[in-house]
């Protein structure tokens, strides 16, 4: 069993190194815009990368929902056009999505 306190707040998360450049820093970005480029270009890199050594396919288990549609043209730019996707009812705004370069039947836990 994990300790509560390991557990993330029901309401927000908050990075361990703060987005310094983002509005509510004192910053000049939109905060929710700035962390959805974030996380696709982290995804990105990670799709380039698993091209680059033969990955078939290539799995992210926390995805903000938010930003669904733009990996999936991320992932077929970068060879990825099958993209599963499992969202659980505790979590409804985060997503479990596979990218594979082939069509997968399921996603498994």
């Amino acid at each position: 069993m994990t300790d509560p306190l390991d557990q993330p707040d029901e309401h927000a998360m908050e990075l361990a190194v703060p987005f310094i450049v983002c509005q509510s820093q004192g910053g000049p970005y939109d905060d929710d815009a700035f962390v959805a480029g974030f996380q696709c270009g982290e995804i990105d890199r990670a799709l380039l990368t698993a091209a680059v050594v033969g990955a078939e396919t290539v799995r992210f288990p926390q995805v903000h929902r938010g930003i669904l549609k733009q990996l999936d043209l991320i992932a077929m730019n970068r060879g990825y056009p099958h993209v599963l996707i499992f969202v659980s009812p505790e979590w409804p705004d985060w997503a479990d999505v596979r990218f594979s370069t082939r069509e997968l039947e399921e996603l498994e836990p």
